[in-house]
């Protein structure tokens, strides 16, 4: 037998004569059109021919030889498959003359699919249908798939979510074996043994009809000023093992999803909305963060322990929202007293939050009011409240308070990082804020809090062009670290989360690693692929909620053709922009070329310059909807002149 050190030599040998012949490895990666590319492990990307392109699915892992054209473009054929990942997948069910196939919903796969006659489980032309891969191309010459499940037609009611949970995998039943006899001797014990605040006057502030409660909040004032406010956290991970299968379940999901028509839930609706939620009037296990914060919202110290609460009301947005808006129905609420200090005190956080990080204008969010058929009946405009407020500040406080405890306790934890602009964009920004903002340094914009400092230059002198709009686009993504980084986006030097563990992975992770360093024990290990794997199953389940909600936003639309319609300029592009209506949030394509105006481009400060007239970012505009094609799920609309 071979001894490692022989094996690594033939491994580097064999290496060595591919590249001598210009022989490399590297990942497929498609198009919009038919040709492709190899993205080589040196990073090269070698572009695949159509032909070529024939041979592989996109991610496939292969053998290439590369060349050079006549254009001087690295060129790859490809020579063997190492490895392809492609195993199921969505999309339509096709003939053409006696040929029945699959068009694939895969970026950057422009192909039908052949499906033998014996695997098309009596699926219609136009269907939507659940595929597996049966005989891949580079093997046989002809890729072949079978239909696993019809989802469903295009009208048909829940397909819109039915399709997305099937394209990210999101399906499938959660685990029901639980003991909930054993469960609750758990949370007895843990009872027994841990400090106990089931006296003070904790309330939950959520949705109406929200069961799955991850937060209590108390507020007491200082005799010396300021404030005491003390955050409790649900405490899932006492009852959810890790490896378990309920929690195998959570970590492939990633998050719980909030689809238009249901609730994918991480955890089991028993767990989620029972055992661990925060519900009135019920001994519940917490992690619990308290506060203690000046009069100028300032934190002095805060800390973190395991506790039992008993939240004594459950509270909703509206309701509490009314309460400060009309002293005196307030003065005679039996919470009144509690809620007159949570509102003092995250008005004082709000306040330092302002000035020492970055407090950026909230998003609009759109609530889709569904009919019996699962269809859109409404969609509304959302509304921040001060309820809402009183929520949002006391969670980040709380998320700073865990990330100051991870950051000196902890070897290594889960941090969200934000490093701030893209480098590719730097120079792009700089001269945008340079011609708008003459006195900012923009050597500031290479650091990471220069996002910060950008916005609060433009709070005091607004520029002429959408600079904060122009900024967003070219910062980098949040992403998920081992160690406290900065977070441009809000202007922290460390941020965590920990609020969630109900709905989030993240943040059952952040608090085993919270309860080991309490208890005195080692925690996970955390690796790199375990992080990315995280931010791409949020990433999918993001974008299914997305497609799901836009896929019945498309519905909707086809009863507003014709309409006017007020509406904002969201991205620009070279033909033209898109455009969020105002009142429902719906996105939609405007064509500049198909004017009889001439328009140029203007990528550096993304915006179009007409003969009479330009258009940019954050514009509003007045639109009508022109067409609905719900094969591409596109929105062509026009402008009202």
């Amino acid at each position: 037998m071979l001894n490692s050190d022989v094996l690594s030599q033939l491994k580097q040998l064999k290496k060595d004569i591919r590249e001598a012949n210009n022989q490399h490895e590297g990942t497929v990666k498609g198009s919009p059109g038919r040709f492709g590319f190899v993205v080589l492990n040196d990073g090269r990307e070698c572009f695949l021919s159509p032909d070529e392109m024939q041979k592989v699915y996109p991610g496939d892992r292969v053998l290439a030889e590369v060349s050079q054209d006549d254009k001087g473009r690295d060129v790859a054929s490809v020579i063997s498959l190492q490895d392809s990942t492609l195993s199921y997948f969505v999309g339509r069910y096709l003939t053409r003359g006696k040929g029945h196939f699959v068009e694939p919903d895969l970026p950057g796969l422009n192909r039908w699919i052949f499906i033998p006659p014996q695997k098309r489980r009596q699926a219609n032309v136009g269907d939507y249908i659940l595929c597996k891969t049966l005989q891949h191309p580079f093997k046989e010459g002809k890729p072949q798939a079978e239909i696993v499940k019809v989802l469903g037609k295009g009208e048909e009611s829940g397909l819109p979510t039915d399709y997305v949970l099937a394209k990210y995998n999101l399906g499938g039943k959660q685990p029901g074996k639980f003991n909930f006899k054993e469960l609750q001797q758990r949370i007895d014990n843990q009872i027994a043994r841990r400090k106990d605040l089931r006296d003070l006057a904790f309330v939950t502030i959520d949705a109406a009809t929200t069961m799955d409660m991850d937060d209590a909040l108390y507020a007491e004032d200082m005799e010396d000023g300021g404030w005491k406010l003390v955050v409790a956290i649900a405490d899932p991970a006492e009852l959810v093992d890790k490896d378990s299968d309920a929690d195998k379940y959570a970590r492939r999901l990633g998050s719980s999803y909030y689809f238009p028509d249901r609730v994918i839930s991480m955890l089991h609706p028993k767990l989620a909305n029972e055992l661990c939620s925060l519900q009135a009037e019920q001994d519940r296990l917490a992690l619990v963060c308290q506060l203690e914060i000046d009069a100028t919202g300032q934190v002095l110290s805060s800390s973190i322990e395991e506790a039992v609460i008993q939240s004594k009301a459950k509270l909703a947005y509206d309701e509490v929202s009314l309460l400060f808006s009309d002293p005196e129905q307030l003065a005679g609420h039996p919470n009144a007293e509690q809620l007159k200090r949570l509102r003092q005190v995250t008005d004082a956080l709000a306040a330092k939050r302002q000035t020492e990080a970055l407090v950026t204008d909230e998003k609009p969010e759109y609530r889709l009011t569904l009919d019996d058929n699962k269809k859109i009946a409404e969609i509304v405009r959302k509304q921040s409240t001060p309820a809402h407020r009183v929520i949002e500040e006391a969670m980040i406080a709380a998320n700073r308070a865990a990330a100051a405890f991870l950051e000196k306790q902890a070897r290594q934890a889960l941090f969200a990082s934000h490093p701030g602009f893209r480098p590719e964009r730097l120079e792009q920004l700089k001269q945008v804020v340079q011609e708008q903002c003459p006195d900012f340094d923009t050597n500031q914009l290479e650091k990471w809090d220069g996002y910060k400092r950008l916005i609060q230059h433009l709070a005091e002198k607004p520029a002429e062009l959408p600079v904060a709009a122009i900024a967003s686009r070219m910062l980098t993504r949040s992403t998920l670290s081992k160690q406290p980084v900065p977070h441009a986006g809000m202007g922290l030097p460390a941020y965590t989360t920990f609020t969630s563990p109900i709905r989030k992975y993240a943040d059952l992770t952040v608090h085993r690693i919270i309860k080991a360093v309490l208890r005195n024990e080692s925690s996970q290990s955390l690796s790199n692929r375990h992080l990315e794997r995280l931010q791409e199953i949020l990433r999918n389940g993001r974008m299914a909620v997305n497609e799901s909600e836009h896929w019945l936003k498309c519905e909707f639309a086809k009863t507003l053709i014709d309409q006017p319609l007020a509406g904002q300029v969201q991205h620009t592009n070279g033909s033209g922009f898109q455009v969020r209506l105002l009142d429902t949030g719906i996105d939609g394509n405007i064509n500049l070329g198909e004017l009889a105006e001439k328009f140029k481009f203007d990528g550096v400060h993304f915006r179009h310059i007409g003969e009479t007239r330009s258009f940019c970012l954050e514009q509003e505009v007045l639109v009508k909807i022109k067409e609905v094609d719900m094969d591409s799920k596109q929105i062509t609309m026009v402008l009202v002149d």
